[in-house]
């Protein structure tokens, strides 16, 4: 085995345990989801009202250390309290789909009533003492809580943790929005500062699947934050609050008004583009894994002539590298001289020394856009493709009777380790025989960077993965082309 390959594995090693240690210390791994009914401990948190006056423990003794009621009504596995009269948790579908968003309709007034739930059809009733009466209604994605008469006291649409406990992923994509003054306004649940807001179009949050949000109107709403929660309240509750609670896909929110929330960052026009054109390839084949693999082979084809002009110059530098290097030993002691000569020899033979890099500034936008799109579409979750069981999930090929070291992982992914192995093919493919220093350093660092990427990606979604492997074949197939046709002689 080449000492340049050892030399790589030693360097990727250092670099894991750094890396491994860094993530570990500041990035603690995230616990296996669990069942909702076993989240829920007797012990419940403390809400806390707009002027932040902590309320009495009500919510501390809430179902006196048992687990609270849990049903399936319409889309949602909701979790309720008798004790207050609101929902304290709610999953869409599934278990695993459980939102951040919590407490959500508990009314400041009703902090120590108790109430009898009742469930009939898509609505769960509170009934309380003094013949109170509220109602939670459940269609498709519209939750409506309807009051027998106008509350007067605020409403908690819903609280956030603002922490990371067990929300590490869905976290980094959350987001608390207000659609006020005419615009839009987003930040992460941190750094959202106290404030109140009047005549709001909407307001809510968002995580990186699904939305909590109130319906299109007219609200005065607040935001306050405590320790490590945040709560949106609705200050003039009318009889009737309408709320969004869903996925975030246009056809799903726009008959709430509610599209203009799906963002996919800094290249969200891009992003919106890759996402109508993955569903058009999906009402082709009917399958999200085919539909990535075509989606990945489109974008390549439209990209082609930047890749094309960037292998071949890459191509070009690579064959010329003796004569720069020539040049280099030749004047060691004079560098200026050996700049110009070097610059000399790229004019002379139509080198150009960065034509290999600025085609990549055009493909970096569509792969951060991509990025943003693969993490937030919801149709890949449970989206199955092979042996990959969840698109929107590592594919985890096997799981392992043990973690793996750096990994901090006991699952075996096949697509991170085969893009890995494609890397170092490429830089086979790619290789121009040299016995030059720099030529053995360039091999060990693409060495290095093949097996890096698949370090990188070996916790991502299957589909970014995917997405990936498939251009790396391409690209892998045209460079084996273009490696047989002979460079047009200097004279050309």
């Amino acid at each position: 085995m080449e000492k340049r390959f050892f030399l790589a594995f030693f360097i990727t090693l250092v670099f894991f345990l750094v890396y491994s240690h860094f993530m570990s210390k500041y990035f603690p791994q995230q616990p296996a989801p669990q069942k909702v009914a076993q989240n829920i401990s007797g012990k419940q948190e403390q809400i806390l009202s707009p002027k932040s006056e902590i309320l009495e423990d009500s919510l501390e003794n809430d179902a006196a250390g048992e687990n609270l009621p849990q049903e399936k009504i319409g889309n949602f596995i909701v979790t309720f309290s008798p004790l207050g009269g609101y929902i304290k948790e709610i999953s869409i579908q599934t278990k695993e789909n459980r939102l951040p968003f919590r407490n959500i309709g508990f009314l400041l007034q009703d902090k120590n009533k108790n109430f009898t739930p009742l469930i009939r059809g898509n609505r769960l009733i509170f009934q309380g003492p003094n013949s109170e009466k509220k109602e939670f209604i459940f269609e498709g994605y519209n939750l409506q809580i309807k009051f027998a008469s106008p509350p007067t006291s605020p409403l908690i649409v819903f609280s956030n943790e603002l922490t990371s406990k067990g929300w590490n992923m869905d976290q980094r994509y959350q987001e608390i929005f207000y659609f006020y003054e005419g615009g839009l306004k987003r930040s992460a649940p941190r750094k959202t500062k106290e404030k109140a807001y009047e005549d709001v179009k909407f307001a809510g949050g968002r995580g990186r699947y699904y939305c909590v949000s109130l319906a299109e109107g007219s609200y005065d709403v607040e935001w306050v934050k405590e320790k490590d929660k945040g709560y949106l309240y609705l200050m003039k509750v009318p009889s009737v609050v309408s709320l969004y609670i869903g996925p975030q896909t246009e056809k799903s929110m726009k008959p709430f008004g509610l599209q203009g929330v799906i963002y996919y960052g800094f290249f969200h026009i891009i992003g919106t583009g890759m996402v109508k054109l993955l569903y058009f390839l999906h009402s082709l084949t009917k399958n999200w894994g085919l539909s990535i693999i075509l989606f990945s082979s489109l974008i390549y084809l439209v990209l082609f002539p930047f890749t094309a002009k960037s292998t071949k110059a890459m191509k070009r530098m690579q064959e010329f590298q003796p004569e720069i290097e020539a040049l280099k030993e030749k004047y060691k002691d004079n560098p200026q001289k050996m700049q110009k000569e070097t610059l000399a020899l790229y004019r002379e033979h139509k080198i150009n020394p960065l034509g290999g890099c600025l085609p990549l500034l055009f493909q970096f936008p569509v792969f951060i856009a991509l990025y943003q799109v693969l993490f937030r579409l919801v149709d890949l979750k449970n989206a199955t493709f092979l042996w990959i069981k969840d698109l929107a999930s590592p594919d985890r090929f096997l799981q392992l009777p043990f973690t793996v070291p750096l990994l901090g992982t006991n699952y075996l992914n096949i697509l991170p380790l085969c893009i890995a192995i494609l890397g170092i093919v490429q830089q086979k493919v790619i290789a121009v025989p040299s016995s030059s220093a720099q030529a053995s350093q360039q091999k060990t660092m693409g060495l290095f960077m093949s097996v890096f990427i698949g370090f990188i990606f070996y916790k991502f979604p299957s589909a970014l993965v995917l997405y990936w492997f498939t251009q790396n074949i391409l690209t892998i197939a045209y460079q084996m082309r273009i490696r047989k046709v002979p460079s047009p002689s200097p004279a050309s």
